[in-house]
């Protein structure tokens, strides 16, 4: 078989096995390139162990599993909660408050733990009850909950970010400060969808709850703690205090203090349970790196990255045209890939591509993130999707239905990023 054919071969057996057979992503992976290593008989296999040892080994990576840790002692510990109390007294006297509390919470959220499957899952244990008491479909307080989630990874600290910043060089500081604004944006953009449902679905139409300032301050006050979180955390980086990864940890200490000291809403006996499914949680994410490196090394040892050069024809210096394929690639992509194993795919091939266009790398980093916060909620692949139809008991079904508006909304957001980057690199430019 010649080179090409095997390639072709490697990714339709990874397809195969991750969407009709239900295999874990990781193990698809690892499986359709071991396949493909086999077949060429002129690789040894021992290339497969040194490369998914070395897609893990870097220190930029060691943040992930502590911000996964961040996000599991929030959910433990009740400072979602508060959180959610907070946002409720700022926007919760609005018709179809709820709506707008859960997309504000995700972005308070977003601010604190970096994972789109942990504020989605926080999220919609909480938030689904609440809104289906109140006289919303279950279906759609899940899909606004999944959509939420997702702006965890654009609000920083993020953990994609961390990862693009591992591959590519380019500041994990600055790649944080661009997610404020599209972050912001896309959260804006889900509260007018939020809007325009609860007048055509008649929800929350005996609305009786009042603005206070009283319950404003109070809110605040109880929430203030975990709201200075990522201050310290973007801060830290910024200043150059700490790294990434040692924001991470800070930020691990700053919440179990929080959480075992100040509001006393856990336990030094909750800590062994919960480390326990952090680095569960963290393993998972951490194989689908390891796994995805081997895969992507393969395809560019047999120069994938001209089928992707090819794609932009004669246009390689129309930024507009090579951003259009960057999302292209990365919204296709998101269906049937993990936000991580994509950018270790495409990433290199077109980093060096969108340097010659002279595209600002802050604003391909952060577009790349939205698109991936996308592919969070669409199946058969979308985390976020699954997370919240168990976390809510929802049918999933049902839930893609709702979600549909919200996926065409963060489209809309994405193609304005492309034609005004400058939205994303206002921030950084600002603070540097």
């Amino acid at each position: 078989m010649t080179v090409s054919s095997l390639l072709i071969l490697m990714i339709a057996l990874f397809l195969a096995l991750a969407i009709f057979l239900g295999t874990p992503i990781a193990v698809a992976l690892g499986l359709a390139a071991v396949a493909e290593l086999i077949l060429q008989g002129e690789v040894p296999l021992m290339i497969a162990a040194q490369r998914i040892f070395n897609g893990v080994n870097s220190v930029t990576l060691m943040g992930i599993p502590f911000f996964m840790l961040v996000g599991s002692i929030m959910e433990r510990s009740g400072i979602t909660q508060k959180l959610i109390d907070f946002a409720n007294s700022l926007v919760g006297w609005l018709r179809g408050g709820l709506c707008y509390v859960g997309v504000l919470t995700g972005i308070l959220m977003g601010g604190i733990s970096g994972s789109a499957p942990a504020d989605t899952a926080a999220l919609s244990s909480i938030m689904v009850p609440s809104m289906e008491r109140s006289g919303y479909d279950r279906e759609f307080s899940a899909a606004l909950m999944a959509s939420s989630g997702t702006l965890g990874i654009i609000i920083p600290p993020s953990m994609p970010m961390i990862v693009l910043a591992s591959i590519t060089g380019i500041s994990v500081g600055k790649l944080f400060l661009g997610g404020i604004i599209p972050g912001c944006m896309i959260g804006l953009s889900f509260m007018i969808i939020c809007g325009v449902t609860c007048h055509i679905r008649g929800y929350d139409k005996d609305h009786k709850i009042r603005l206070s300032l009283r319950e404003i301050g109070r809110t605040f006050y109880h929430a203030l703690l975990p709201i200075l979180a990522p201050v310290i955390i973007v801060g830290g980086i910024l200043t150059g205090v700490v790294t990434a990864t040692e924001s991470a940890i800070a930020a691990v200490a700053y919440t179990l203090i929080v959480a075992l000291f100040i509001y006393r809403s856990m336990s030094l006996k909750d800590l062994p349970e919960l480390f326990v499914d952090s680095v569960i949680s963290a393993s998972n994410v951490m194989f689908i790196i390891g796994t995805s490196s081997l895969f992507a090394w393969i395809m560019q040892s047999n120069n994938f990255q001209d089928v992707i050069i090819s794609l932009f024809g004669n246009s390689v210096h129309n930024q507009l045209w090579v951003m259009f394929i960057v999302n292209l690639v990365f919204f296709i992509g998101g269906f049937f890939l993990e936000g991580t194993a994509m950018q270790i795919m495409f990433i290199p091939v077109l980093l060096p591509i969108v340097q010659a266009a002279g595209i600002n790398e802050i604003a391909f980093g952060v577009t790349v993130i939205c698109n991936i916060a996308i592919g969070n909620l669409t199946p058969p692949v979308g985390v976020c999707l699954y997370v919240a139809a168990n976390s809510s008991n929802a049918k999933v079904e049902g839930i893609i239905k709702n979600i549909a508006p919200f996926v065409l909304m963060a489209m809309v957001d994405i193609a304005i990023l492309m034609v005004f980057p400058q939205l994303i690199t206002l921030i950084p430019d600002m603070m540097h």
